[in-house]
């Protein structure tokens, strides 16, 4: 029996527009034939992610066994895999303190050895998949890794709040380790965040991830090679993780009834949220892309200019090396504090360009050039307001600086492709809106 009964009933297209434009909503639909999902707070789109068309093994965890070491490349060659199995490339970077199945570790490895190996690469076309023995766990607020025992926190976490957060956590800190081959910890931005609104829940959650990843070793040491140990995720759960914060969101919504099946008995859905099948056939003939809109919102994330409201406007470029965004005054009607004027703009852009590094899925080096601000007071203030934005991105975002000539380096962690490649560079080049 599932966990939720989705609402029937005809809607009225009345209604159905209102729920559009309330809360954040969670959308599992198709454009232009590939799957995807689709995050939208106040009609605007937020954070999109098409489907691979081949199911992803990055995440996946399983017993392997060595083929080969090659010295000139400081490598190993390892087999995964069930009945389709798969050479892998591990570097000995990332094969530091295997948990060997065969027989004790003793500083080397050796062919025909088998431990837990994770996917942290798919194969791409000439080269090998690849996978490491660090192997990591992780949710929205710790992240568990074997390897060094280190605990480290999120350098956006205050002094105070790291003392809060492992005083609460000791308990199961020395509990884990006891239990544990070496495991570092690093205990995210958000974890701060909870521990103000329910210190219990914090601690559960630390539990909770504790507890899986005891699991997960124990069976490892009971099951015969080349098992996997643990799937990856479905392009849908890797959405649920990765996309997006629980709190960013009030409803699921989607128009796929096989996915709509499998949300409702998922464990990865937190329990507040509502899951919903839409039926165009009892939502006033339109189709969930038709109702929020999806071509235009999603040309719009694929254009180089991005329109202010204050008439000013941002140009994206993407280049081989790194993104250079640049920020124009535009339509905007300047009074007698022209820099003041300047520094609004660039507030504004500020805002606009946190939202887009994440619904582009930008990363690697992006170099803004703001409006120039001759006053030091603004150009701080703009900093300090632009690392406070981009706090909120899944992928981790860091505001490095100013340059002498008023340009700000951001840097951001890569994940996926960039949005335009996942739609693919044909569709991207038709769509693409210029000047």
């Amino acid at each position: 029996m599932s966990r939720r009964i989705a609402e029937s009933g005809k809607i009225t297209l009345t209604e159905t527009q209102r729920n559009a434009r309330q809360g954040g909503k969670l959308l599992f639909t198709t454009y232009e034939g590939k799957q995807m999902a689709l995050l939208v707070q106040e009609n605007r789109l937020k954070a999109a992610q098409f489907f691979p068309h081949e199911q992803s093994k990055v995440g996946a965890i399983y017993l392997c066994k060595v083929k080969n070491a090659v010295k000139n490349l400081d490598a190993y060659f390892v087999e995964i895999g069930g009945d389709e199995r798969e050479i892998c490339f591990l570097s000995k970077k990332d094969a530091a303190c295997p948990f060997l199945m065969n027989r004790p570790y003793d500083g080397r490895i050796l062919e025909g050895d088998e431990f837990p190996v994770q996917v942290t690469r798919d194969a791409q076309k000439t080269k090998q998949a690849s996978v490491t023995t660090l192997i990591s766990l992780s949710n929205d607020y710790f992240v568990l890794s074997a390897g060094e025992e280190r605990l480290g926190y999120s350098h956006q976490l205050s002094d105070k709040e790291r003392d809060d957060l492992q005083e609460r956590l000791m308990g199961t800190l020395t509990q884990m380790r006891e239990n544990l081959p070496p495991v570092g910890i690093v205990v995210r931005t958000r974890a701060a965040e909870l521990l103000n609104t329910d210190a219990t829940a914090i601690s559960d959650s630390f539990q909770e991830l504790v507890e899986r990843f005891h699991t997960l070793f124990q069976t490892a040491a009971h099951r015969t090679c080349f098992s996997c140990l643990l799937e990856a995720p479905t392009p849908w759960e890797a959405a649920l993780e990765q996309m997006v914060y629980p709190d960013e969101y009030e409803e699921i919504l989607t128009d796929d009834e096989s996915i709509f099946q499998k949300l409702q008995i998922s464990d990865r859905v937190p329990p507040d949220k509502s899951i919903r099948y839409y039926d165009e056939r009892q939502s006033a003939q339109l189709s969930l892309s038709q109702l929020y809109g999806l071509k235009g919102k999603i040309e719009d994330a694929l254009s180089r200019r991005v329109w202010l409201k204050s008439g000013g406007y941002l140009i994206i470029e993407p280049t081989e090396a790194l993104t250079v965004i640049d920020v124009n005054s535009g339509k905007y009607e300047s009074g007698k504090e022209v820099q003041e004027t300047y520094y609004r703009i660039n507030r504004e852009a500020a805002a606009e360009i946190a939202t887009q590094l994440r619904l582009r899925n930008l990363s690697g080096m992006i170099v803004v050039d703001f409006i120039n601000m001759k006053e030091r007071a603004h150009q701080k203030e703009l900093l300090i307001y632009l690392r406070e934005l981009v706090k909120g991105d899944k992928q981790k975002t860091t505001v490095v600086d100013m340059t002498p000539l008023g340009l700000v380096e951001i840097t951001r962690k890569k994940g996926n492709k960039p949005l335009r490649e996942q739609l693919g560079e044909e569709n991207y080049a038709s769509k693409i809106k210029g000047f």
